[in-house]
């Protein structure tokens, strides 16, 4: 039995460093960011936009939200967090650095970073209480 591959073509999301009211789907943003030789998202703001994933975001420093949801935690904010096993990488990630988001809705988006972006994360989120 042969099955016939199909491919998938999605509409570039542009090159930023703005976008707004636009449905991103994360592994093709980080995938059109590779293209263009980088392998993280750096220098860009997001307004009302839907993140979609699967994905975790790590967050490399200089990455801010504001009034954004961060998606479904099942009751218990802390489900959306991943914490780093290793001291210096985390492999599997899409690399976020010095963005802004701002309303936006994540979708299927885990997030991780440094001890203290955690602890913020759950602090803002109130605990394990969101």
């Amino acid at each position: 039995m042969t099955a016939t591959a199909q491919s998938m073509t999605l509409p570039p999301l542009g090159d930023g460093p703005e976008y707004e009211d636009q449905q991103i789907w994360l592994p093709q943003l980080i995938a059109q960011s590779m293209a263009a030789g980088s392998a993280a998202i750096k220098g860009r703001t997001f307004t009302r936009c839907r993140l979609e994933g699967p994905a975790v975001m790590l967050a490399a420093g200089g990455v801010h939200f504001d009034a954004c949801d961060m998606g479904y935690a099942g009751g218990d904010a802390r489900n959306l967090l991943l914490r780093p096993v290793g001291p210096e990488k985390v492999i599997g990630t899409i690399a976020f650095q010095d963005c802004t988001f701002r309303e936006c809705s994540f979708y299927a988006v885990g997030f991780t970073g440094s001890p203290t972006f955690l602890d913020s994360f759950l602090q803002v989120l109130g605990g394990s209480g969101s």
